[in-house]
């Protein structure tokens, strides 16, 4: 528990204009069931099961993505949604396998572990059809940098987690959508993933919305 509060509180919580927004919801965290946790030393990377939606977007104001040690200034990237296996994102009680892209972590929005699919950012705008995209060791990805990034990226390919080829991600692809900046991108694109994947997290996309509302 207190791993949890300290993480809600140190990378999942920003503050625009006084008003603090949930990107992964502290109480929400808090609220649900723990599982057993997993561990590092044992965790062998697992593929995503499908690439569902990929939204590329561009923000007027950029916002610093805190989950990568880099924290790196983000203007544009993709707004994605992915199919998963339920039991590699249910909240637990220690460290939960990083999510990759290519060469990026992937910022995930929501816990998916009720409806099996995972809204997330990622900080580039990635050929998804080109790169791996899988869960990796166990580990607090504001502490992932680029040389852990490569390390997890070759040892999923020595585990033969490869580009989905089977899948025809081209085709998901959606226009441009260009946002004054993230509060704008939550309330308007991914609170509305939230409730047509994930409709068992309402009150996550209602505190998005209702956040920027009221400021």
């Amino acid at each position: 528990m207190i791993r949890i509060k300290s993480r809600s509180l140190r990378a999942l919580l920003w503050t625009r204009q006084g008003v603090s927004i949930a990107i992964l919801s502290g109480l929400l965290t808090l609220s649900v069931c723990l599982t057993t946790p997993l561990a590092a030393s044992d965790f062998e990377p697992k593929t995503i099961l499908d690439v569902v939606h990929i939204q590329p977007f561009q923000l007027e104001e950029s916002f610093r993505f805190d989950w990568r040690s880099e924290k790196p200034d983000v203007r544009s990237g993709l707004l994605v949604v992915f199919k998963v296996d339920p039991d590699l994102v249910k909240p637990r009680n220690a460290l939960e396998p990083v999510l990759y892209a290519g060469n990026q972590t992937v910022q995930r929005l929501n816990h998916g572990h009720e409806s099996g699919f995972v809204i997330g950012i990622i900080p580039e705008e990635l050929d998804l059809s080109m790169v791996p995209i899988w869960f990796g060791t166990p580990a607090l990805p504001e502490a992932v940098g680029a040389e852990i990034i490569g390390s997890e990226r070759a040892r999923a390919e020595r585990f033969g987690i490869l580009p989905l080829t089977s899948i025809d991600t081209k085709s998901r692809p959606q226009d441009l959508v260009v946002a004054s900046d993230l509060t704008t991108l939550l309330r308007e694109q991914a609170a509305d993933l939230v409730l047509q994947f994930s409709p068992q997290e309402k009150r996550l996309a209602d505190s998005w919305r209702l956040a920027v509302n009221n400021r």
